[in-house]
């Protein structure tokens, strides 16, 4: 369990980062792993929400 918070605390500070210099893109890779880590912790309504945020930036990208 421990390796989970570690590790979504990790991609929280990242997003952090990413959202101060705007990198959209490192953004929504972040959400998507993020999407992806609750997920495996069994949290499928907070894995929704992060991917859902991934899947709206990633749309930006192609228009």
């Amino acid at each position: 369990m421990r390796q989970f918070e570690q590790a979504q605390q990790h991609y929280q500070q990242a997003l952090q980062i990413y959202v101060e210099f705007g990198d959209r893109f490192s953004q929504a890779h972040t959400y998507g792993q993020l999407g992806l880590l609750a997920e495996a912790e069994g949290n499928p309504a907070e894995a929704r929400t992060y991917l859902q945020q991934a899947l709206e930036i990633f749309v930006e990208f192609l228009r």
